[in-house]
């Protein structure tokens, strides 16, 4: 079987068995291997994604952000040296941090996305940059990845071209690139063929809604898996930037992260994930061996990390636990047994029968709870294996001892323990 073939039957099996949805985009040194939408771009109206459809890519945006920066200084506008201050009269609290600490997350500015009130109160409302608080450490001493930092060069990308950052980025990337399907989301504008955001809460759901008046450079973008390959190639191939610019976008720091991109491997890697409610993406650029993956999901749930990294090592020739394909076993669950809560140092899981389903509880990236139907496998007097829904994941209970063993999407064991049982 060839790689293509591969890659392509690895993600109809993840599709067919309910664990993709979304588009995904695979090329290898010029060649694009896969190209192909995968589930539904809406649920509420039963619209299928394609190859062409739009998502919003989160922290993909960076990357753009950043070029804009460094466009700036190849103009001879700003020095990544220079002070925020010096474009910014934002306040005291970003004394001495740089356009370059901005640029690579070691200003020490603090991300208001990750306070438990942004979850609870502010994402539904508008923002402004005021919610930027004291800076958390000595800029340039220390690595903390932060939203905030980007807003601030979104304003910094304002204050010097004199326009609008979704303007500048329309006459200076999108329309030269001829990135057609990419571009800001303001939340209000209507965006043809965009997909809809999902969670799950024992099937699927419409996500939270987020108020997009303040992501814009930090996290506020929307494109296609076809947008995003032209974009990776111009980089690659140094269409935008000249070669000391580019090569100062994918040198890693101290701490790993270039501007706009996690650098790993020697230089050899250039990889970001992009999470904004309902959405889950992941791209991946290895420069020594000429790839890029594209994943875009519209199902927060869904581990896109992953499927990027499994199909990139398909075409790398290297071993990859591919999903198998299974019909849910027959026969009586033993439910009352399975039903409780479980724990272990690292994870908490509870186990639920409703309307004549087994459910768990369980949190996935960043703690956040999901509950998902999970189906019965093999039945025994001793074990019982389900697979999950959503997540190709397996949990094996221990019919005697009460135990759970938990394989997640990653490959990793983890055993709880049954505390308690749930009525």
């Amino acid at each position: 079987m060839d790689k293509k073939q591969q890659i392509n039957e690895y993600m109809n099996i993840l599709a067919e068995g309910n664990y993709f949805n979304g588009s995904v985009l695979a090329a290898n040194k010029g060649e694009v291997i896969l190209n192909k939408g995968y589930g539904l771009s809406s649920y509420q109206y039963a619209i299928d994604n394609t190859s062409g459809t739009k998502f919003r890519i989160g922290s993909l945006t960076k990357s753009f952000t950043a070029a804009a920066v460094l466009l700036l200084h190849q103009q001879g506008r700003l020095n990544l040296s220079d002070k925020i201050n010096d474009y910014i009269n934002n306040s005291h609290s970003v004394n001495g941090v740089t356009i370059h600490h901005l640029l690579c997350h070691s200003s020490g500015v603090a991300d208001f996305t990750f306070s438990s009130e942004y979850w609870e109160k502010y994402m539904r409302l508008p923002s402004s940059l005021e919610q930027c608080r004291p800076l958390q450490f000595k800029p340039g001493t220390d690595m903390q990845y932060s939203n905030a930092g980007y807003l601030l060069l979104t304003a910094l990308i304002e204050n010097v071209s004199g326009v609008a950052y979704e303007q500048f980025l329309l006459e200076n990337i999108f329309k030269p690139l001829q990135l057609k399907n990419t571009g800001i989301d303001d939340g209000r504008k209507i965006v043809k063929d965009l997909a809809s955001g999902h969670s799950v809460w024992e099937e699927v759901i419409n996500a939270e809604f987020v108020d997009m008046s303040i992501p814009q450079g930090a996290y506020g973008m929307y494109s296609t898996a076809e947008d995003l390959y032209k974009w990776t190639e111009v980089l690659r191939n140094g269409v935008l930037l000249n070669k000391s610019m580019t090569s100062k976008m994918f040198t890693a720091s101290h701490w790993g992260y270039g501007y706009g991109w996690f650098i790993s491997g020697d230089q050899e890697t250039a990889r970001h994930s992009g999470d904004i409610n309902g959405f889950t993406n992941e791209l991946l650029m290895n420069f020594k061996e000429g790839l890029t993956i594209i994943v875009l999901s519209n199902i927060n749930i869904t581990p896109a990390d992953k499927i990027c990294e499994d199909i990139s090592q398909i075409i790398l020739n290297k071993e990859v636990r591919m999903p198998e394909s299974f019909a849910p076993a027959a026969g009586h669950i033993p439910w009352r047994i399975l039903i409780g809560e479980y724990t272990s140092n690292e994870l908490y899981s509870a186990v639920h029968w409703e309307n004549n389903k087994l459910f768990v509880t369980i949190p996935k990236k960043y703690g956040a709870l999901y509950k998902y139907e999970i189906k019965p496998f093999t039945l025994a007097d001793d074990k019982a294996i389900f697979k999950s829904d959503f997540v190709y994941e397996d949990f094996i209970f221990d019919l005697k001892g009460h135990c759970l063993e938990f394989v997640d999407v990653y490959g990793k064991r983890h055993f709880l323990k049954k505390q308690t049982a749930l009525g």
